[in-house]
């Protein structure tokens, strides 16, 4: 098996206000998902739920195919932070293979999603985060 990050595909959930703590495992491979909750209460304590929830992982892992392990064993994450919920910096890719790095900021009116995205390339990075945050500020000032 090749060397997979410790939490891969494992979530801590924590709700206070359900008495619902525990750790979540989920892994998709050709749109079918693998999912389980494991309660820190029914498996004996939060470590004992996460080596429960490791070992299920490990399992599941085990049954995907080489080359979707080693894509997972190989993807690095890695999020540029805003410190702002609902601000965030994406990159994605054209179908012609071109990158494009915007800063987005999203809320809701009502029931409707709004986001407003600034150019990383046109901005600069500095300007481009500073747009979204004054974006998702005049948002929730509304």
């Amino acid at each position: 098996m090749p060397e997979i990050k410790p939490n891969y595909g494992i979530s801590r959930i924590d709700q206070p206000e359900k008495k619902n703590h525990g750790f979540y495992v989920r892994i998709t491979n050709k749109r079918k998902t693998s999912q389980k909750f494991f309660p820190d209460k029914s498996c004996g304590g939060k470590a004992k739920a996460q080596k429960m929830a490791k070992s299920y992982r490990d399992k599941v892992f085990n049954k995907l195919p080489k080359a979707r392990q080693a894509a997972a064993a190989s993807r690095r994450k890695r999020i540029k932070q805003s410190g702002i919920t609902g601000v965030t910096h994406v990159v994605s890719k054209s179908a012609a293979g071109k990158v494009y790095a915007y800063w987005q900021a999203a809320w809701t009116e009502g029931t409707k999603r709004k986001t407003s995205k600034f150019s990383v390339t046109k901005n600069g990075d500095k300007k481009a985060l500073d747009l979204a945050m004054k974006a998702k500020r005049k948002a929730d000032r509304k």
